[in-house]
């Protein structure tokens, strides 16, 4: 599926943007744990200080016999594991020997540990944590040994477990917080980017689309405009373009009809002689019929016949004037019923004067039964120009022939081909250019075989010229057969 520059910004905006915050989120959050994991840290080093003093001295009191063995101490140890805002674990105090002198569970008493932090917490003379995965609820925590030492004197160790629970349920808080906070941004980041979008790239979209839809037949299509930034004169610089080819389009289909026009205007004026040949033998045969009947009309017998003369002379002539007025009419009905035979005889009776007259021999070989989907007109027109364009090669004769038939892919081929003068090769190329003629001034206007080559794509058919100069030249037509 194709997305559009608009769904493509949204996605990919969309996308930057949820990275980026899921980045910023978890970093936010790790920084988050890791500080409170920092500040229970420090607690714990700083209430290991305080106790592992205190103890030192109940230690001394104790040494010196000032107070009861044992005894202050473990109320110490006692009173402060049940303190809830401390949360530990447990509290024991451990002789030299790592053996529990005092412990907030009294089932611990008497128990040696075997514990290498505990070990190593001897040695020194430093405050040791250690980290355990679980404690006795499932909950992290940080272990803690203190040394108790005083000038060189080990006392021995306080050893005491810091439970994680509390800090672990305000992560998990915050982590809840940071993504509600999250998914609120994303929907505020996604409904600003579509407003976005729908601003600066919505319009553009909107161009594109324009774009694609403006055809040279089809109305103006315009684009809303609103504002007055870059984008909106863009807009208006679009309708107004369209606007400006509709223009020219309505005046280039004006033009176009009118060099229609002249090459038909032109076309009969070449053929002007044929056509006064074709009026001007019956009109004689006409006067010398009303000269006879002006001496002799008062017989019936000789009044008939030679009235039939007349009107059979009279209804060549109307013949002769209806297809020159057919021929020059801008009338392009559709043939339902359309015969290449048929057609090309009719143009034959414009052309047969001129045949005669520079000693052309035409040959035909069209199949009958040949129909096409083409305007009566627009066939005549095709096969006029190409085969005045013959005749006009041949001033001292030659042969002109017509090849119709049928193709395999159901296409009806139509050859002229004459042995006129022929046409360069460096021509060959540019005789379907609008002007374009070798002829001399008078015979040609550069129209015809442009013409010819509209009204073939007109029907989505085909047109091509082969031609050997001082041999002649074949014109071939494709065009698809009536269904």
């Amino acid at each position: 599926m194709r997305l559009s520059l608009q769904k493509k910004f949204i996605l990919v905006a969309f996308v930057s943007l949820l990275a980026l915050t899921s980045v910023i989120s978890f970093i936010a959050a790790s920084n988050t744990r890791a500080a409170l994991y920092q500040a229970t840290e420090k607690q714990g080093r700083m209430l290991a200080q305080t106790v592992s003093a205190l103890i030192i001295n109940e230690l001394i009191y104790e040494k010196l016999g000032l107070v009861e063995e044992g005894g202050l101490i473990d109320n110490y140890v006692r009173d402060l594991h049940g303190r809830r805002e401390l949360d530990l674990n447990f509290v024991a105090v451990l002789d030299t020997g790592q053996r529990v002198t005092s412990h907030s569970d009294f089932r611990e008493f008497g128990k040696h540990y075997e514990n290498p932090l505990l070990t190593q917490a001897a040695e020194g003379n430093t405050i040791l944590v250690g980290k355990v995965e679980t404690d006795s609820v499932g909950a992290e925590a940080f272990e803690f040994a203190a040394p108790l030492a005083i000038e060189g004197k080990q006392w021995g160790l306080l050893y005491f477990s810091l439970s994680l629970a509390s800090v672990e349920s305000e992560i998990r808080t915050l982590i809840v917080r940071i993504v509600s906070f999250f998914f609120i941004v994303m929907a505020v980041l996604f409904l600003l980017i579509f407003l976005l979008s729908w601003r600066f790239i919505k319009p553009i979209t909107n161009l594109s689309h324009a774009m694609e839809e403006v055809e040279m037949e089809m109305g103006e299509k315009i684009i809303p405009v609103a504002g007055d930034d870059e984008l909106s004169r863009l807009a208006k610089s679009f309708n107004d373009m369209v606007r400006r080819i509709r223009r020219a389009n309505e005046e280039m289909k004006t033009a176009h009809d009118k060099l229609r026009q002249s090459e038909k205007l032109a076309t009969l004026g070449v053929l002007s002689s044929s056509i006064a040949h074709r009026i001007n033998n019956p009109l004689g045969g006409l006067f010398n019929c009303v000269r006879l009947l002006r001496r002799q009309g008062d017989d019936p017998s000789f009044r008939k016949n030679y009235l039939d003369l007349i009107e059979e002379g009279l209804q060549s002539i109307k013949l002769t004037t209806g297809q020159l007025l057919t021929t020059a009419s801008r009338r392009t009905g559709a043939g339902k019923h359309l015969e290449v035979a048929e057609v090309l005889a009719t143009v034959l009776k414009f052309l047969e004067h001129r045949l005669k007259r520079q000693g052309i021999v035409f040959s035909s070989d069209v199949a009958p039964g040949l129909f096409l989907a083409v305007a009566p007109y627009d066939l005549e027109e095709l096969l006029l120009n190409t085969m005045l364009n013959a005749i006009q090669a041949m001033e001292s004769g030659g042969l002109l022939s017509v090849i119709a038939r049928k193709d395999g892919s159901g296409n009806v081929t139509i050859i002229i081909e004459d042995t006129g003068v022929g046409i360069k090769e460096a021509d060959l190329d540019r005789v379907f250019d609008l002007f374009y003629s070798t002829k001399s001034d008078g015979e040609g206007t550069g129209l015809g075989l442009w013409m010819c080559y509209e009204l073939v794509k007109k029907y989505k058919g085909d047109i091509t010229v082969s031609s050997t100069e001082g041999v002649g030249t074949t014109v071939t037509l494709i065009i698809a057969e009536e269904r």
